[in-house]
């Protein structure tokens, strides 16, 4: 009978009585070390449900001091490929998972390298689900900030010792997002200690991620039609309210403002706690909307009233009229004609009629009105924008 060959042989010697269940240590006090990196690949982000799904590989490095024999009596045999299920794996566990039913309390099969010296390293490929902390008050330019902490499920830090590859992460392979940006902003080792067991440690590594949304067509889709429906909302207020022009450009501004909000409420998460300030600017914009439309009907019926003005309001129009700015900025073409009539008047000329001048009082309150809430709409709007857009 030929000899076997010397990878058998060698597998033979390892494998026999080993126990893949036992810490390959040599003394029951001995520590087993373990070296991590993490090697993100594809990321998947379920914001409706703030829950992160992310594919990577795992470097994984520790020492099996049962897994160890001299190259020269094995014809220089150094390593060997050997499947996870035969060896014994540090039970690397998902302290915060995302997804209870699934399984992440092990390790999936993969093919690790033995070397002579008892050095093993898996890389296996991982499927990590966590729960994130979301905050979609400044969508759609939003950053989420997701986190997974690892450590062993049954052994203390005196048992197995989890420790970072250098800075522990590499993102080289990394497939980018069409939706998300996706980074690793910091990856740390943490001792925790439970009352259960006041004497022992138990590691834990921490992997912090950054998930940024990419909002260029978002933004297109809707902040740009926000500014637009801003600057319709003071074309109506600029517009003379006796035009039908500022009624129907009204109207119109209004429906478009619902139709943006009805939108909004599909397209946004209603997970939040926070409500997103974009469609907080669509609330108060669209109050604003109704106000103007309001307005402008207010002042159509006033400037077709044929009673006398109050006091008030004819000394008020009175004492804006003999300002200049307020003559330039009230008096229309057709203004400018009558107080040449009332020049003519005075040179002898028939008075104007009764209702022309009480005509004259309520549209020069009408237009003293416009201008106010113009430059008063004008200043909410300046304060909504620096209080909800957000900062860069």
């Amino acid at each position: 009978m030929t000899n076997p060959p010397p990878l058998m042989t060698l597998k033979n010697h390892l494998f026999c009585g080993y126990d893949r269940t036992v810490r390959p240590v040599l003394s029951h006090k001995e520590v087993n070390n373990v070296t991590i990196k993490l090697i993100p690949k594809i990321l998947e982000f379920d914001e409706m449900n703030s829950k992160m799904v992310l594919h990577s590989w795992m470097t994984l490095l520790w020492t099996d001091s049962l897994l160890t024999w001299k190259p020269g009596d094995y014809d220089g045999i150094s390593y060997i490929h050997v499947k996870s299920d035969l060896i014994w794996m540090p039970d690397f566990s998902v302290y915060n998972s995302g997804d209870m039913a699934a399984d992440q309390n092990s390790i999936p099969l993969t093919t690790c390298l033995v070397f002579s010296s008892g050095s093993v390293s898996c890389v296996p490929s991982l499927k990590h689900v966590a729960k994130c902390a979301t905050d979609f008050s400044k969508w759609p330019y939003d950053t989420h900030v997701c986190r997974i902490n690892f450590g062993s499920w049954a052994h203390s830090g005196e048992e197995v010792d989890f420790h970072l590859d250098q800075k522990g992460f590499q993102m080289s392979g990394y497939t980018n997002n069409s939706v998300w940006d996706f980074k690793v902003i910091n990856a740390y080792k943490v001792l925790k200690k439970y009352k259960c067991c006041p004497n022992d440690n138990y590691p834990m590594i921490v992997y912090e991620f950054s998930i940024t949304r990419h909002h260029g067509i978002l933004q297109t889709t809707y902040v740009t039609p926000a500014i637009a429906m801003m600057l319709l909302t003071l074309t109506v207020l600029w517009l003379d309210s006796r035009s039908a022009e500022r009624m129907a450009v009204g109207s119109v501004n209004l429906v478009c403002h619902m139709l943006c909000i009805f939108d909004l409420h599909w397209q946004l998460p209603h997970n939040g706690l926070n409500t997103p300030n974009i469609i907080l600017y669509y609330r108060d914009s669209l109050a604003l909307a109704v106000f103007a439309l309001i307005l402008t009907a207010v002042l159509r019926k006033i400037q077709s009233m044929n009673i006398e003005a109050p006091y008030w309001i004819s000394s008020t129009t009175s004492f804006i009229l003999n300002n200049r700015a307020g003559r330039f900025l009230i008096l229309t073409g057709e203004d400018s004609k009558r107080i040449l009539n009332n020049e003519q008047d005075d040179n002898g000329d028939p008075p104007k009629t009764e209702d022309a001048t009480k005509n004259s009082s309520w549209r020069h309150f009408a237009a003293i009105s416009e201008w106010l809430s113009f430059f008063v709409v004008v200043f909410i709007y300046a304060i909504i924008l620096i209080s909800l857009v957000p900062s860069a």
